[in-house]
């Protein structure tokens, strides 16, 4: 328990700045901002209901609320304490296979970085389609290619890392429409890639992949995440380090 509380510790500061999890924070915001405004507009006067699933400590939350009500789930009750010392009060437990909530409930769910987390991901899925609204928008976000599995995927209990083909070919069995699905963080794939290979030779320590960067270089990378996405350049690439989906149910 002291190692998980310490990790979300750790975890709720770094998505505060870390340019790894600031940058993608920022590429969801830009992604779903334009759908989100329309969806608002459709809805109104009726105040659209937007889910983060496994919102950790409520980084990604925090943003999302902008545009509606935003609730807030994980499994990690340390994780929610955090939330909810952030003021966030829309924040609850639950297990992402069997969501507590009526079918067709939300017109936008979030889940970054989550389905590596799920041994059943596909019923995660499933779950996702069902509290959709007809319409409802999804975003998700999943690490790729196992050829970067290292201790770091480890230490965070991931299950696996996926090929782009399999995991558009999970998101349509559960019963969505995909709109778009490309990788991101692109130009640091050829890094983790030799990172993950000397680890596997046992070349250079296993370790937390978090590393500690100067401020300038913080800020220089995370600018350089964001505009890789925005670009187009990492539409045009067939490899890096995440996947981002959005689609409709």
């Amino acid at each position: 328990m002291k190692d998980e509380f310490e990790k979300q510790a750790r975890y709720s500061g770094l998505g505060e700045t870390y340019f790894w999890l600031s940058g993608q924070n920022t590429i969801v915001e830009q992604r779903l901002g334009p759908v989100l405004e329309h969806a608002v507009r459709e809805a109104a006067p009726r105040m659209i209901r937007i889910l983060d699933i496994g919102c950790g400590p409520g980084n990604t939350l925090i943003r999302l609320s902008r545009w509606g009500r935003a609730y807030g789930m994980d499994y990690s009750l340390d994780a929610l304490r955090f939330a909810r010392n952030k003021g966030i009060q829309h924040v609850f437990s639950a297990d992402s296979t069997v969501l507590p909530m009526k079918s067709e409930s939300f017109d936008c769910v979030v889940a970054l970085d989550v389905l590596e987390h799920v041994a059943d991901d596909e019923t995660a899925l499933r779950e996702i389609a069902r509290v959709l609204r007809p319409r409802g928008v999804f975003l998700l976000t999943v690490p790729a290619f196992m050829s970067l599995w290292r201790y770091h995927d480890e230490m965070y209990g991931h299950y696996r890392r996926y090929a782009k083909s399999e995991f558009t070919d999970k998101v349509r069995r559960a019963g969505l429409t995909i709109i778009g699905c490309h990788f991101f963080k692109c130009a640091f794939f050829p890094a983790l890639w030799l990172l993950a290979k000397l680890e596997r030779l046992r070349l250079i320590p296993r370790r937390d992949n978090f590393f500690s960067v100067p401020k300038w270089l913080n800020t220089a990378m995370e600018s350089f995440i964001v505009w890789e996405n925005s670009s187009g350049f990492a539409r045009c690439v067939p490899f890096g380090v995440s996947l981002l989906c959005v689609g409709r149910r």
